[in-house]
């Protein structure tokens, strides 16, 4: 497939290269070793929509606004027309999905099968893992969705993202999730071996617990040590099972969290400077994390040299 100049955004044409998969369609493939942390798409919305108001009718009126070569790139893209999207538009439209123009099928079926929030061409081709060697941010600071690796790839490996938040869910929680698409997982975590059902054996601890951190509420010495016990054995099985994205992130900051209500600040520090997992996640540009490290490092003044932790280093880890 050749992909159109005028979408074609940024990315790193000499490490990836974008081919028709068997039973997948295109996706992306590592042309050579990509170390973690390399960004390798980085591109404006091809068709976006106020998310505050998105309607099914907001969507086909943004595609009518594009221009014609951003309309063909947009119409390249796969698209699924799921039972639950045909209600949307009974429900939304007040048709049903047959008496629709079929261009305006097209566009749905595209924008429901496509959509982070927005349409991005380049990253529309990036298809889905259970064990996501890859992720993706919006940086407010390039106003662009970016696409970095967050594990070494080997060339010839696809690359891959995660489509639902479903780190902390089994197999069958997430596959309820991903009907939507019209595609049965067959990644590592899904597939139907010893190996495949050790791992969801480990999803479904870390949904056990991510349910005890959910209803519980931890504010005394004892209960912060439950929860610090809980995001502490978390995140092991992360980092084991190789879910480093920015999940792992929220584990982590959740351990700094629990030391702070314990006064525990020299292990708040430690857990706060594993901050390099969201590097790999969404490089040194993104806003949010350039904010933590300057905290990190207000943390690392204030413990070493035995004075009160500011203001705003509590409440970044407070306020989850």
């Amino acid at each position: 497939m050749r992909l159109r100049r005028e979408t074609q955004g940024k990315h790193a044409d000499h490490l990836i290269e974008f081919k028709e998969l068997p039973q997948k369609g295109v996706g992306v493939i590592a042309k050579a070793n990509i170390p973690r942390g390399t960004r390798v798409i980085s591109e404006q919305a091809l068709l976006e929509v106020d998310l505050e108001t998105v309607t099914l009718k907001n969507i086909v009126s943004a595609s009518e606004r594009l221009l014609p070569s951003q309309q063909e790139s947009y119409l390249q893209l796969h698209g699924y027309d799921s039972d639950l999207l045909k209600v949307a538009v009974k429900y939304d439209i007040g048709k049903s999905w047959q008496e629709l123009p079929e261009l305006h099928r097209k566009v749905l079926s595209i924008y429901a099968a496509n959509a982070f929030g927005c349409v991005f061409f380049l990253g529309s081709h990036i298809n889905h893992s259970c064990i996501p060697n890859a992720t993706l941010a919006y940086n407010e600071s390039l106003k662009e969705e970016a696409f970095d690796v967050i594990r070494d790839i080997m060339a010839g490996e696809e690359l891959t993202v995660m489509y639902i938040d479903g780190i902390n869910r089994t197999q069958s929680q997430r596959q309820a999730e991903l009907d939507k698409w019209g595609f049965q997982c067959t990644c590592p975590a899904c597939e139907d071996t010893a190996q495949g059902r050790q791992r969801d054996k480990k999803r479904a601890e870390l949904f056990i617990l991510d349910q005890k951190l959910a209803k519980a509420h931890f504010h005394t010495e004892g209960s912060c040590r439950r929860g610090l016990q809980i995001v502490q054995r978390m995140a092991a099985i992360q980092k084991s099972e190789g879910l480093v994205n920015r999940q792992l992130r929220i584990s982590y900051y959740d351990a700094a969290r629990y030391c702070l209500e314990l006064k525990e600040h020299r292990m708040a520090l430690l857990w706060a400077e594993k901050v390099e997992v969201d590097l790999y996640c969404v490089g040194e540009d993104y806003p949010e994390y350039k904010k933590v490290l300057l905290i990190v490092e207000e943390m690392r003044n204030a413990v070493h040299g035995s004075k009160p932790l500011s203001e705003s280093s509590l409440e970044w880890f407070m306020r989850g």
